[in-house]
């Protein structure tokens, strides 16, 4: 696993720059010639790509129940984050129904009407 990073760093370029010329010799020189000398310079890309597809189509499979496990695991342990409120013209409470309220909640916890 040390490499890996080595090796994409070699492996992606170099793809991606033989499918560019193949992409170009067939635009500018549609030929059977041009066709043909493709087919012999990219079959081992053909070949490694036909071979990696079934692995990575398992590895994409599991990366998907691995992201689909993680939500079930916060949906079913973890509080959702409540929203945020909107940011607005703020309205005053009025003093008497507050301090009225609140009067009664100490009133009743001290046992005095």
């Amino acid at each position: 696993m040390e490499s890996k990073g080595a090796l994409l760093t070699v492996a992606i370029p170099l793809i991606a720059f033989k499918v560019w010329f193949a992409i170009l010799l067939l635009t500018y020189a549609p030929t059977r010639d041009g066709v043909v000398w493709i087919a012999a310079t990219h079959w081992p890309l053909i070949i490694v790509i036909g071979l990696l597809i079934g692995p990575g189509l398992a590895v994409y499979r599991l990366v998907r129940a691995r992201a689909h496990r993680e939500r079930l695991r916060q949906a079913e342990f973890m509080l959702a984050a409540p929203k945020p409120r909107k940011v607005g013209r703020r309205v005053r409470a009025e003093r008497g129904a507050q301090c009225s309220a609140l009067w009664e909640t100490v009133s009743r916890l001290e046992g005095g009407d």
